[in-house]
């Protein structure tokens, strides 16, 4: 057992002082029974003398009277065992005290050296001559007890060593009281240090000490104060590593992806993230099988995944590779990782990344695909899809020395079932349709909706017959039976142009304009019929110029060969300028200035009038942003087909544009014509609605030509309408119009709108109009179209104003 510093310490002391004290009383005893020797032996012999010379009268005379009453004061010592006195014939002439054995024969001359011989029998026997005047005489033999001498020194011995042992146990005492006194403070420290290791930082040493232990102990504190402080500072590190951790682990599992770090020779992923379980359904434990790709990715994917992996494995970059992967199930999901490898604090090549699952992705990109080629309505391919198909057909028949055929197929009086019946209807008799041209076709033809209610039909390796006899087929399965749409029947009928290639075309739009040229000759010859193109065929040379106007405004869009003209909305009250209406115009080769009516139809009939609103949208929202910038700001009208209706493009392209340019979106009104409106009503009212939100107004365009203008007007949300033309250009001259407009500003001023009077061309019905009380107007007598907004100039007509300012009214 291991002994405390403090127990050394007394035990050292103790053992030390023992060890003294033993010396020192062993010591004293033999100094005592020394002295106490010497002390009786040098007593006796003097005693023995003194008695000898008093024993010497006696012998002279012989007279044992006298040599009796000599030894007699002897009798008094305790410690006298004999006295005798010896004649000089060895005969015993006195005696006195107690016969000893066996010494009556011992001569006078025994005698013994010291006291320690005494000790032996216990009697110091003297012998000592008695001698006068050099002559002897005799002998006195005397024997003393040496027990008294031996009492003395055990009693001397007993006390000094019990001195010594009281000395020793008061030293002991006095040692053990100084010890734990001066190892009290090392057992502070002892305490403090067994505190530092039970993790108690609060402990301190309280030592008032200006020693060495006192500066133990101060070192003591101030380490428990820096340790205490580093356990702090440690507990927050620790507190915020484990935030930060339970974080990063949030993170982690908390991303849609699975985080991963691999062993980039192998490959084999040494972590994943607990996403990894939801991504395939398999056990973390099963991602960290060497042959996890073997088992798991799709064998056409597998080569291409380890080679992506190995061929980063010895170098830092960055790689990324969509493949299949089979979860739990065995079904397939897409996957895509993103992979990463650099170097680590240890310098080694690390590979980690993210593994998404894209399969959502995939399938909205194999969807976009789909209805990039597919129009969504039908299921049928649409016309971009149709082109590509019909000019491999082209190349194929060209390069083999086969001929084809491509049927354009357009309903016939399609608008009357959508007018009817609505949209819904219309649908769904377009689809039935399909269904049937589907069912007469071969599965080797190929069938696409070219728009609208138009269809298309390439017919490989045909001739002219064959082609007129598919033509035939299609349209008896078009009319051989009425089509149920909702709660109706319709009768089908369709007019087919066919063209022919490579003979009459080697180009995609070239062939389907001829063959679209030649469905209008049939339209043309009675409906309901099939016509083929032929270059001598007088009735198709009207479309031809169709077909240049369609390249025409092709070229104008891909040119910049369009412009604006603005014509002046008129306060027919005040003469101020409430807004401009922005008209379009198209630029001839010599720079002559094209009315809208020469290219809209066919801009409809080719569906390019999508191009041409944008082009006319983002024109005049920069034309505004640009006379707020000048600190001139106008209001401008634009013109829109109802093609738009419904887009969402296009309403992010009319965001845009009012942001980029800078434009006050109050400053736009969106002009729609009547009769679009009221063909698209449910698209036209959400249109109207959203471009309301942006801070845009609307007019209702050509407003009274429509069959139910006042029916739909109070679900229409605009802001202004302009009366048709046709009630204006003969109102001084038509009291009927007159009634009609009167009526039309009536119900506007009802419903809170703004009524405007198109096509004002003299001061008659300028002066009509201001009489019933319209409220705006425009026409060729107020102001013509012009290249720039107006200056101050004289307006005509106009009562109490003499200029027409170009302050926008409110």
């Amino acid at each position: 057992m291991q002994l405390r510093f403090a127990s050394r310490i007394i035990l050292s002391v103790v053992i030390i002082e023992a060890l003294m004290l033993s010396l020192l009383v062993w010591n004293s005893v033999r100094l005592i029974n020394t002295s106490h020797a010497e002390l009786m032996e040098q007593s006796l012999n003097e005693k023995a003398e003194l008695l000898a010379n008093s024993l010497a009268p006696g012998l002279i005379t012989l007279d044992r009277a006298l040599l009796i009453d000599a030894l007699a004061p002897l009798k008094k010592n305790p410690t006298l065992l004999y006295a005798t006195v010896y004649g000089l014939d060895n005969r015993v002439l006195a005696h006195i005290g107690t016969k000893i054995e066996k010494r009556s024969d011992l001569s006078h001359s025994h005698h013994d050296l010291s006291f320690i011989e005494a000790t032996e029998d216990g009697v110091f026997d003297l012998s000592h001559p008695v001698v006068v005047s050099g002559q002897p005489l005799g002998s006195l033999h005397i024997g003393y007890s040496t027990k008294l001498v031996v009492a003395l020194t055990k009693q001397t011995r007993f006390q000094n060593t019990a001195i010594a042992a009281a000395a020793l146990l008061f030293s002991i005492m006095v040692t053990v009281a100084i010890g734990l006194f001066l190892t009290r403070s090392l057992r502070q420290l002892k305490q403090g240090s067994e505190a530092l290791q039970r993790g108690d930082l609060d402990h301190r040493i309280e030592i008032n000490r200006s020693d060495e232990i006192g500066d133990v102990a101060n070192s003591f504190n101030q380490l428990a104060n820096h340790l205490d402080a580093t356990q702090k500072e440690l507990e927050l590190e620790h507190t915020k590593l484990l935030r930060q951790t339970a974080h990063l682990n949030n993170l982690l599992n908390g991303v849609n992806a699975v985080i991963w770090e691999a062993e980039p020779e192998s490959g084999c992923f040494t972590y994943v993230s607990n996403e990894a379980k939801n991504l395939l359904g398999l056990p973390i434990e099963r991602w960290y099988h060497p042959d996890f790709f073997h088992k798991h990715a799709h064998p056409d994917d597998l080569q291409c995944v380890i080679e992506s992996v190995t061929d980063n494995s010895s170098a830092t970059g960055r790689f990324s590779i969509d493949f299949r992967l089979y979860d739990e199930s065995g079904h397939t999901i897409w996957a895509r990782m993103i992979s990463t490898s650099e170097y680590n604090d240890q310098n080694e090549l690390v590979l980690r990344g993210l593994l998404l699952d894209i399969s959502e992705q995939k399938a909205s990109e194999e969807r976009i695909v789909y209805l990039a080629e597919h129009d969504s309505l039908t299921g049928l391919i649409n016309r971009r899809r149709f082109q590509t198909i019909l000019d491999q057909h082209i190349a194929y028949a060209e390069r083999y020395a086969h001929s084809g055929g491509l049927l354009f197929i357009d309903l016939d009086q399609f608008k009357y079932i959508n007018d009817t019946y609505g949209h819904h209807s219309g649908d769904e008799y377009l689809t039935q349709v399909a269904k049937r041209l589907q069912r007469t076709l071969r599965n080797t033809d190929v069938l696409g909706r070219l728009g609208g209610d138009e269809f298309g039909v390439i017919l490989p390796r045909v001739e002219e017959g064959e082609a007129e006899q598919v033509a035939t087929n299609l349209l008896e399965a078009l009319t051989g039976e009425e089509l149920i749409h909702g709660e109706h029947a319709s009768r089908v009928s369709a007019s087919i142009g066919i063209a022919l290639f490579p003979e009459q075309g080697t180009l995609p739009s070239e062939l389907l304009a001829r063959a679209d040229t030649a469905m209008y000759a049939a339209k043309e010859l009675g409906r309901n019929r099939y016509h083929i193109y032929c270059e001598q065929d007088v009735r198709l040379a009207r479309m031809h110029d169709k077909v240049r106007w369609e390249d025409r405004i092709h070229q104008a869009l891909e040119n910049d060969r369009f412009v604006l003209h603005y014509q002046p909305i008129v306060n027919l009250k005040s003469g101020a300028i409430s807004h401009y209406e922005a008209l379009l115009r198209m630029l001839d080769d010599d720079d002559t200035l094209i009315p809208p009516g020469a290219f809209l139809d066919t801009a409809e009939r080719f569906g390019l009038i999508r191009d041409i609103d944008r082009w006319v949208v983002e024109q005049t929202i920069r034309t505004q942003g640009v006379s707020e910038k000048r600190g001139e700001p106008v209001k401008l009208a634009i013109n829109l087909s109802g093609r738009n209706f419904g887009d969402n493009d296009f309403l992010e392209l009319v965001r845009n544009t009012i942001t980029i340019s800078n434009a006050d979106p109050h400053a736009i009104i969106f002009e729609v014509t009547e009769t679009v409106a009221v063909e698209n009503l449910d698209k036209a009212r959400s249109f109207i609605n959203d471009l309301r939100e942006l801070g845009c107004s609307f007019a209702l365009d050509d407003f009274g030509v429509g069959f139910a203008s006042f029916h739909y007007l109070k679900n229409l949300n605009v802001d202004y309408i302009k009366i048709d033309g046709s009630f204006v250009r003969n109102l001084h001259q038509d009291s009927t119009d007159q009634v009609f407009i009167r009526a039309i500003h009536d119900v506007a001023r009802s419903l809170n709108m703004t009524a405007i009077a198109e096509f004002i061309e003299n001061d008659e019905i300028l002066a009509i109009l201001q009489e019933i009380g319209i409220d705006m107007g425009q026409g060729y007598y107020l102001s013509r179209p012009q290249a720039d907004f107006l200056p101050v100039q004289t307006i005509k007509g106009i009562s109490g104003k003499a200029t027409l300012s170009q302050e926008v009214a409110g």
